[in-house]
């Protein structure tokens, strides 16, 4: 079991990596996540505001509180427009760190059927020197015979 037990060291390395990717992996969907929901609460207040504006302007209002609605508004909107822009980053970001959480993944696996044939491999040679032993066992005791 020399070989497997060499092994065993980068096996427990590469679990330990893995977990850690898949903890950014976590950390990534939830920051994303949040700023998805900041974009809705954002294009919802725009909304109600650009309904509430419209109606304001049908039942009649003053030029100041036309221009100082349009302004709230215009500011309203780059909120949201800023807010789909670090959307679109957490969404990047996001996809990198699931990139790299099925590379480490796929590196864990492999190293766990590396692992899996050293074990194999040892299992045959000590099934191998303990048959020479049987063997050889066998052969004392038919020349002591």
């Amino acid at each position: 079991m020399r070989r497997a037990k060499q092994l065993q060291p980068v096996g427990k390395l590469m679990e330990e990596l893995e977990r850690e990717s898949l903890l950014r992996v976590s950390a990534a969907q939830s920051r994303l996540d949040e700023a998805q929901q900041r974009r809705a609460d954002l294009q919802r207040y725009l909304d109600e505001y650009r309904e509430m504006f419209a109606q304001r302007a049908r039942s009649g209002m003053g030029v100041t509180g036309m221009r100082d609605y349009q302004i709230f508004i215009a500011r309203l909107a780059e909120a949201v427009q800023a807010q789909q822009s670090m959307v679109e980053q957490l969404t990047l970001e996001c996809q990198r760190e699931r990139e790299s959480w099925m590379q480490a993944a796929a590196r864990k696996s492999a190293v766990g059927k590396a692992i899996d044939k050293a074990h194999a491999e040892d299992r045959k040679a000590e099934d191998r020197r303990t048959q020479r032993e049987l063997d050889e066992r066998a052969q004392r005791q038919r020349g002591a015979l």
